[in-house]
């Protein structure tokens, strides 16, 4: 009997040990969860100040960008100024749906003072972070899930939906360039709903796929905006009213005029979200993406757009394309806080703040190719002395694409004068896109000639002034972006034949960098020519009579330039 209840003791000992086990563990478990809970950065929180509880939102900052100036409206800009092409026009304000004390669904444009149209955006957005207790619940999350179970859980948990009369629509008309920017609040995206291909994957897994297969068809309700209760479903703009704000012009296939065509209305309390997103995020469709101008094009539509709605900080981003994976990627990611497919999203999906970027050939630099428009190039402070034909946007958006790589004048290495880089931009075969033949057009047939006769050149004049002469092959189609943006950031010339790859001038230093075209009789195009006068850059070209340039020209000019430049440096000129 003592035997059995020794043995009982000890049993009991080891029982009462494993509780205490078992009871520490679940309390280090709840220490670890409460810690993981008071880290702000894995918590998603509003891009936006919140109203409940005074943080900030995770999301990259704007960097401080020397040529930077205030994107404040102006109802009076004249619209043949270069301020007004480069992405300060849109101040012609227009409400579709109007959030006041009594919501009004309107069927046509109400024009307003561009003045009122950013602060009714602001004052929306901040009544929104006084609703942040009522996502306690966990419903509520500000990342884009592409997980289908986790999206379906929170279908069945109704997401909480804002009052109706926060929903707004505007958009903001450019008579300069003749588009529109437009935003909504409490905007839902059935990704379903928009026929295209999924998006996003490896380009040797959709060798051969059609271009059609990739662009958007949105059929009705592929987008829609929340309005009170008891209100009719309907299209969101009429015939009239879409043709003026987006007139399709000469684009064949206007993918944002189809997108805003197929918007309609939904009575919030038929509203189900599978996930909501509560950070601004721009809609954007491309279409040559695999083209650097085209997609240079598609950022600055991008970086104007987020600063005409006044984001304050970098938005996220959502193709509405089924384009497969390109280099150019690497540059969107780095840009903006986020890019999505929209194909790969569960839906619906429910946006706070939506906002529609113009399409690429309604950017300045497209539409600036066939416009008589002298703009120059210069820093923001010289603008004044004479404001209708001088920019700093352009430099300002180079500044803000080298800034999202960390490659400012202000962090970059001190500039080392003794070393002169000219940079020859190639031509090389490379898979572009799944209809591409891997072998992009010749516009210069002695090519390798060209390159030999720069090393020649380079070989003999090193020493000159104590000027150490380097040249580079640009062969940067079997280079990372990051790669590229450093050759165009330390080359003092840049040479190369009309091409796509020019486009990097755009993120050279204005005051430190010539540009040299050897220009094809059959590719006679002003691109990079006004695009170095947008910039303030020096700007040189030869004409050649066939595909072959003469290489003793080449000699002759690459001279005259780099002495000229020497000049400079030294203050002669």
């Amino acid at each position: 009997m003592a035997l059995m209840q020794s043995q009982g003791g000890g049993r009991g000992k080891k029982i009462l040990w494993v509780k205490r086990v078992v009871v520490l563990l679940v309390l280090l478990n709840l220490i670890q969860f409460f810690f993981f809970l008071l880290k702000p950065e894995e918590r998603p929180v509003n891009t936006r100040p919140s109203a409940a509880n005074g943080r900030q939102v995770p999301g990259k900052s704007w960097p401080q960008l020397s040529s930077f100036t205030s994107w404040t409206v102006n109802p009076d800009l004249n619209a043949d100024s270069c301020e007004a092409f480069f992405g300060n026009g849109f101040t012609q304000a227009f409400t579709l749906l109007d959030p006041g004390p009594q919501f009004r669904a309107r069927g046509s444009l109400l024009k307003e003072d561009t003045a009122i149209r950013s602060r009714r955006m602001q004052e929306l957005v901040g009544s929104w972070r006084q609703r942040q207790v009522k996502q306690a619940l966990g419903q509520v999350k500000d990342d884009i899930q592409v997980d289908e179970q986790d999206a379906q859980v929170l279908k069945r948990n109704k997401v909480f939906q804002p009052p109706p009369r926060s929903s707004l629509f505007q958009c903001f008309y450019s008579q300069t360039l003749r588009t529109s920017i437009c935003e909504g609040t409490n905007m839902i995206m059935y990704p379903k709903k928009i026929k295209m291909s999924k998006g996003g994957e490896p380009l040797d897994s959709v060798i051969g796929r059609n271009e059609e297969e990739e662009l958007p068809y949105f059929t009705p309700g592929a987008f829609e905006v929340m309005v009170p209760e008891m209100e009719e479903r309907r299209a969101l703009f009429n015939k009239s009213m879409l043709d003026r704000l987006i007139p399709v012009q000469q684009i064949g296939m206007h993918t944002m005029h189809h997108l805003f065509e197929q918007i309609r209305t939904v009575p919030v309390d038929e509203v189900v979200c599978a996930q909501r997103v509560t950070t601004p995020t721009l809609i954007v469709t491309r279409f040559e993406y695999a083209n650097l101008f085209h997609t240079v094009t598609d950022w600055y539509n991008a970086y104007i757009t987020s600063r005409i709605t006044n984001l304050k900080k970098r938005p996220r981003l959502i193709f509405a394309d089924g384009h497969c994976k390109s280099p150019m990627d690497e540059a969107w990611k780095a840009m903006f806080s986020g890019v999505h497919f929209a194909r790969h999203l569960t839906g619906p999906v429910c946006f706070d703040h939506l906002i529609f970027t113009p399409l690429g050939y309604n950017s300045p630099f497209f539409k600036g190719l066939d416009l008589d428009l002298s703009c120059k190039g210069c820093p923001p402070e010289a603008i004044s002395d004479n404001p209708r034909h001088l920019t700093a946007r352009v430099r300002e958006f180079g500044e803000f694409v080298t800034a999202a790589f960390n490659m400012t004048a202000e962090v970059m290495p001190p500039e080392d004068t003794s070393i002169f880089k000219v940079l020859f931009v190639r031509r090389e075969d490379y898979l572009a896109h799944p209809r591409h033949s891997g072998k992009p057009e010749s516009r210069l047939s002695n090519e390798v000639e060209v390159l030999k006769t720069l090393q020649s050149w380079a070989s003999s004049r090193s020493g000159y002034k104590n000027v150490n002469i380097t040249v580079v092959e640009g062969l940067f189609a079997h280079m990372s972006f990051t790669e590229q943006l450093k050759e165009i950031r330390e080359s003092s010339i840049i040479v190369g034949a009309h091409g796509a790859g020019l486009s990097h001038l755009l993120f050279s230093r204005p005051q430190k960098t010539a540009v040299l075209e050897l220009m094809s009789p059959y590719f006679m195009r002003p691109h990079f020519e006004v695009m170095s006068q947008w910039m303030g850059i020096e700007y040189h070209k030869i004409e050649m009579t066939s595909y072959e340039v003469d290489c003793s020209e080449v000699t002759r000019r690459i001279d005259q330039i780099f002495l000229g430049m020497l000049r400079k440096q030294d203050g002669l000129l």
